[in-house]
């Protein structure tokens, strides 16, 4: 199992709306960001099934196999994850 840390910050963009003066400081900086609110996930990652490969064709052919359930759950995995990177 394979376990690791990770930390996502929302930061908060202060916009500089043009009143400054050409000769100010920061002017050339058109955003200042700062972090607002972080929040720390432990993540766990584990091997659940090895399902074998011939397992996943007979299913996409519609033929039972002995791991019909644990194949049908890999291709519906595979074929969410494509869908929300659409």
């Amino acid at each position: 199992m394979s376990e690791f840390t990770i930390v996502l910050e929302d930061v908060v963009s202060n916009r500089n709306n043009g009143n400054r003066s050409p000769g100010s400081p920061n002017n050339d900086r058109k955003r200042q960001r700062r972090p607002y609110n972080s929040k720390t996930f432990k993540v766990e990652i584990g091997f659940a099934a090895k399902i074998p490969m011939q397992s996943i064709a007979n299913a996409l052919r519609c033929q039972e196999s002995e791991n019909s359930q644990e194949a049908l759950r890999v291709l519906d995995i595979i074929l969410r994850q494509h869908a929300s990177k659409q």
